[in-house]
């Protein structure tokens, strides 16, 4: 096996040297690191992690100890630490115990040998005997099974959900109820079962028959007990392992039978037939059993108790209506991810109510017309309006929402509360509901970022070190360095979409809300010809240099090239990023996000209203708060688009795929990125502003007219159109 002497000597460099590269220590030029690193890969050296750590002392390790990873719910929360310690530096190792004590018990030395900074364990030490086996470890989560002597709890309110399973049980009239659980001296199997208990013991006429068993039994149990000894009408099981197996087995030996399968499971994103589940956040449970371990101290891992709220039944079919259906409803909406995703979903509408939902796709420009027309014509249930439209068209077009729903306060509930105001109120008057809500982020290739050669080459070019822009003048000295050859026939260019006049005046906008919060003076006068309006536009004509010269018109044609490779970075909306992943992406895995440079990103997306030309409107309205609600929301979050509800935002699988979303919640928040003034209260014509502001940022890239002409022109048209 080669060592650092040998890399050494390859290089023709110091030992020291070759030991700072490898570790990333040292003031190092290029051309060395680049030696070094050539040599340590032409001689197959690796670094020794295990020996760092024993030097260091205790180490960055993560050790999380799970009976399986076959149990979705334990997969979901090992995937969920994992995901969160890595964002954070941290290696996350995976013990599973199979739920034997005495491999257990292995388990925990070896966590100890690895001088882990903690451990989260779904422990089976459930006898009196192993209370001293954690002791050593300083940072100890329990997870779902509590500890015979206490410790750091994190689990769900498991008698609730009990209760919950038995109260549905009742509901539907079952008698004949098998319970399938885990060892009730585990701690959560126990209080689920009593939790069904304190409900079914009330019923003379249910008869419960309790099985406990494991993973690795249950398929045996289930022949001998299910299908040998008796006739079952409803089926409970304290996991979705535990229901997947019973389904398998009744379909495989007893097809014919119509047996309820109910089961406590892990938020599952997108609707399942097979079974009731009764749903538990297990993405953030691992998240804050992650957060305890990383970022609490020694001194507060107590025996203490964090529960985290029962999801529970998330009703896909959850539809309001107070009358019989409309045979069909007509959307009209924007091209992009959500439109496809829309139409598939809405199919899940139609088989609840039967009323078929016809989606009319259009483009940008050609939406605006229709919604221009739309008022002497009544084609339209439902408009997707874009929200920066939403000042000109609510009060032409939309119902105000006081008219359709009765209580506007349950209304809004679950919706990101930033949004609540962006995407629904327009002159203190709700017209529509929060559907696609995004924002501007920062996207680059973490892998040109975080090259240990060219931050080294940056730093000798600009004497600061590489790092994602916090301005647009570090954006342009950074697109410059990557789009002037670092090696030979190798350049990296940042992206610009100037499509037409409203896309390139977002490339304006984001500069100039960089150096300003609002576009309005303290008279409430709309500018943009000042210090902020100049120098946005001045950093735009810098950053024409470094971009690709082949235009972007539209934000998914920019997401789709950034995907291809082609560019270094790029500010893009968040609800088109999905395409980055498409299925030809070559940049999966080195996608890095940020936020905007100069911290006010402008927000977009859509939100959907009713017409008041339509002979439905409460179909209309059932249809737009069943979409923008969970657990339907999130759904269309998992499929690209994006989602207005705060739960979303909580779920492993759909943050792990589409990691920036996280990021655009928080950006709901601090975004201030208003045309007008509060005291403005006339209809804002956002169209015609943005083809003023595209106008003025083309004619100056073309080279037709000088900076300043071009932002005094616009000053004074829109003084004179606005």
């Amino acid at each position: 096996m080669p060592t650092i002497l040998d890399v050494a000597r390859e290089a023709g460099v110091s030992q020291g040297t070759a030991s700072n590269v490898l570790n990333g220590k040292g003031n190092v030029s290029s051309e060395k690191i680049k030696s070094v690193q050539e040599a340590a890969q032409k001689l197959g050296y690796t670094m020794n992690e295990r020996a760092k750590t024993l030097r260091k002392g205790r180490g960055n390790i993560i050790c999380v100890i799970i009976p399986s990873i076959e149990c979705k719910q334990y997969r979901e929360l090992y995937y969920s630490i994992k995901s969160f310690s890595e964002k954070n530096n941290y290696v996350v190792e995976l013990l599973l115990s199979d739920d034997n004590p005495q491999v257990e018990m292995e388990l925990i030395q070896r966590a100890k040998s690895m001088m882990a900074a903690g451990v989260a364990t779904v422990t089976c030490l459930n006898q009196k005997k192993y209370n001293k086996a954690y002791y050593g470890l300083e940072k100890v989560c329990f997870v779902e099974r509590k500890p015979v002597d206490g410790g750091e709890y994190f689990g769900f309110h498991y008698e609730k959900a009990g209760k919950k399973i038995a109260e549905y049980i009742v509901k539907n009239n079952y008698h004949h109820i098998a319970v399938i659980t885990d060892s009730l001296e585990y701690s959560n199997e126990r209080e689920f079962f009593l939790g069904m208990k304190v409900v079914l013991s009330k019923k003379l006429k249910v008869k419960i028959y309790q099985i406990s068993t494991g993973l690795n039994r249950i398929s045996h149990t289930l022949l001998n007990s299910i299908l040998l000894d008796g006739e079952y009408d409803a089926i409970i099981t304290s996991n979705i392992a535990f229901a997947e197996k019973v389904k398998g087995i009744l379909d495989t030996f007893d097809r014919e039978r119509k047996t309820c399968i109910l089961t406590l499971s892990p938020v599952v994103t997108l609707p399942e037939r097979n079974f009731v589940k009764y749903e538990l956040n297990y993405s953030l449970l691992g998240r804050k059993v992650a957060d305890k371990i990383l970022n609490s101290p020694v001194k507060d891992f107590v025996m203490e108790d964090h529960l985290v709220e029962n999801d529970g039944n998330r009703n896909w079919k959850k539809i309001e209506l107070k009358n019989a259906p409309s045979k069909c409803l007509n959307v009209i909406t924007l091209e992009g991810p959500e439109a496809s995703i829309m139409q598939g979903l809405a199919k899940l509408y139609t088989e609840e109510t039967g009323t078929e939902v016809k989606v009319s796709v259009f483009s940008y420009n050609d939406i605006y017309d229709q919604f221009s027309n739309v008022e002497f014509s009544n084609i339209y249930d439902v408009f997707r309006v874009d929200v920066t439209w939403l000042s000109w068209f609510a009060q032409r077009l939309l119902v105000p929402l006081e008219e359709v729903y009765s209580d506007m306060a349950q209304l809004f509930e679950g919706y990101i509360q930033p949004l609540i105001k962006k995407y629904s109120y327009v002159r203190g008057k709700a017209y529509a509901l929060p559907f696609t809500p995004s924002v501007q982020l920062l996207f680059y290739r973490r892998d040109l970022f975080e090259n240990t050669v060219y931050k080294r080459m940056f730093r000798e070019s600009y004497k600061r070190e590489l790092r994602i822009p916090e301005n647009f003048e570090e954006y342009n000295q950074i697109a410059e360095f990557f789009a002037k050859g670092l090696e030979p026939d190798v350049s990296y260019h940042s992206c610009l979409t100037l499509g037409n006049t409203g896309v390139a005046s977002s490339e304006f906008l984001a500069r100039i809300f960089s150096h300003k919060k609002n576009l309005f003076d303290e008279n409430g006068r709309i500018v943009v010809d000042d210090e902020a309006g100049k120098k946005a536009l001045h950093e735009l004509i810098i950053a024409q240099r470094y971009a690709n010269k082949t235009t972007s018109h539209w934000w998914n044609e920019s997401a789709q090239r950034f995907a291809n490779g082609e560019f270094v970075m790029m500010i893009n909306f968040s609800n088109y990023a999905s395409e980055i992943l498409g299925t030809n992406t070559k940049v999966a895995g080195n996608i890095g996000f940020a936020m905007v440079p100069g911290d006010n990103p402008m927000y977009g997306g859509g939100a959907l209203g009713i017409s008041q030309n339509s002979k439905k409107k409460e179909d209309a309205a059932a249809f737009i708060k069943w979409i923008t609600k969970e657990p339907v929301a999130s759904g269309m979050a998992a499929l690209g688009s994006v989602s207005p509800c705060i739960k979303t935002y909580n779920k492993y699988d759909i943050i792990n795929t589409f990691p920036w979303l996280e990021l655009s919640e928080q950006c709901f928040k601090r975004s201030h990125t208003e045309r007008v003034s509060e005291a403005y209260d006339k209809p804002f014509d956002e169209k015609t502003f943005l083809n003023i502001i595209g106008t003025a940022v083309k004619s100056v890239l073309m080279g037709s007219m000088s900076e300043e002409n071009a932002l005094n022109k616009a000053q004074q048209m829109i003084e004179r159109e606005l």
